[in-house]
């Protein structure tokens, strides 16, 4: 039996916690004018009035979060679809993970798919360093949240990542809670979507046997994220240029929190995510790998062609590859107005790059990359 008071700091609200916590949230101005944009047919007192008439995290999520979401893809997306919710088993605890781009709409679109389809909701892995304001900690703990501390002394480390494992585990196994987890700590900022084994480290951390049946208990089950656009391309450009140019790049004050409104309220084009069956299958077979981190390695490729396999690939990738190549490979795949449409975009987005060669380039490559690796995670079964 799990000592649950090692989790007090990391762990969501309790469902008992709920009313206490969301009516403290009622004097948060900036949060309750946020809702009623989405929202305008409620005025802001009956939207508190709803809100504190909700008995468990579960029913904020799916009565409010939800509504929430679907609201905003009406103006920032043009169609959003998902696919292999149901070929997932209901009765079955998974860890999903998927590829990074963007802080706050990787985990909602998640969840929102999940409850489209009648599924339970997942708790949302969540950096500490996400979470300056009191406010917002009390907001992500209501909405299923568990927080992993980021930016912590190097002797703290290792305590942590044992607690935060055990923490999954318990979640998984015990609660019989499914979990979102990103598939590296930060965004892919370059469209190159990949795995830190470091991260398949941490979850083998709670068990002392074998890391391998450790991995298999937890159901890791992978879902590909794909976005036509991002609405943070050019601020993500900023920071991979200054890293290309070998310069400092320092964030300016506010700029997650910036990313995480403008990820959230910007043009996305169409998205699309694809729910994967659970790996077990497929790490079965290598008991062969007897180095810890050859094995960690092997199944980190196994998620990330997963994903790669199964990215919905849009019109933004296609041309960005040819022009990025200066081939017309996958001309079959947009036409000229297509085309256009991306080069306008394109061309808007790096008005304060003008000139830079360099930055055109790292651009291109942020949406060309998907398709980068969905070939050669199709060739590697061809």
């Amino acid at each position: 039996m799990q000592d649950l008071s090692k989790f007090e700091d990391i762990r969501p609200y309790y469902d008992s916690e709920y009313k206490a916590a969301m009516k403290d949230l009622f004097d948060i101005e900036p949060l309750i004018n946020a809702v009623h944009l989405y929202i305008p047919e409620l005025s802001k007192e009956e939207i508190k009035e709803e809100l504190y008439s909700y008995n468990s995290v579960q029913e904020f999520q799916s009565k409010m979060v939800c509504r929430l979401i679907s609201s905003g893809l009406k103006t920032s997306a043009k169609e959003f679809s998902y696919n292999g919710v149901k070929e997932l088993d209901k009765d079955v605890s998974q860890l999903l993970i998927t590829n990074h781009r963007d802080i706050v709409v990787d985990s909602a679109l998640v969840n929102f798919s999940l409850n489209l389809s009648n599924y339970n909701t997942c708790e949302i892995a969540i950096g500490s360093n996400l979470l300056n304001k009191p406010w917002v900690k009390k907001l992500v703990r209501l909405n299923k949240s568990f927080i992993v501390k980021r930016n912590i002394p190097k002797q703290e480390m290792f305590e942590a990542s044992k607690n935060l494992s055990a923490y999954i585990d318990y979640t998984i196994k015990e609660k019989k809670q499914s979990i979102w987890i990103a598939q590296r700590e930060g965004r892919a900022k370059d469209g190159f979507d990949k795995t830190a084994p470091g991260l398949l480290k941490m979850f083998g951390m709670a068990s002392e046997g074998d890391i391998l049946e450790q991995l298999i208990s937890l159901n890791i089950t992978p879902v590909s994220i794909s976005y036509e656009l991002d609405p943070c391309d050019s601020l993500k450009l900023a920071e991979l240029l200054a890293k290309a140019e070998g310069r400092d790049y320092m964030k300016a004050e506010g700029e997650d929190e910036m990313s995480m409104a403008l990820g959230i309220q910007g043009p996305k084009g169409n998205i699309h995510l694809e729910f994967i069956p659970s790996i077990n299958d497929k790490i079965k077979g290598l008991t062969d790998i007897k180095n810890r981190n050859q094995l960690l390695k092997a199944i980190a490729e196994i998620i990330d062609n997963e994903i790669y396999r199964n990215y919905k690939l849009w019109n933004s990738n296609y041309v960005a590859y040819d022009l990025l190549h200066d081939s017309s490979k996958y001309k079959a795949n947009y036409d000229e107005q297509g085309k256009q449409s991306f080069v306008n975009y394109m061309n808007k987005k790096l008005t304060n790059f003008e000139g830079n060669d360099l930055a055109k380039e790292i651009f291109l490559k942020m949406y060309a990359n998907p398709v980068i690796n969905a070939e050669k995670a199709n060739e590697t079964i061809a």
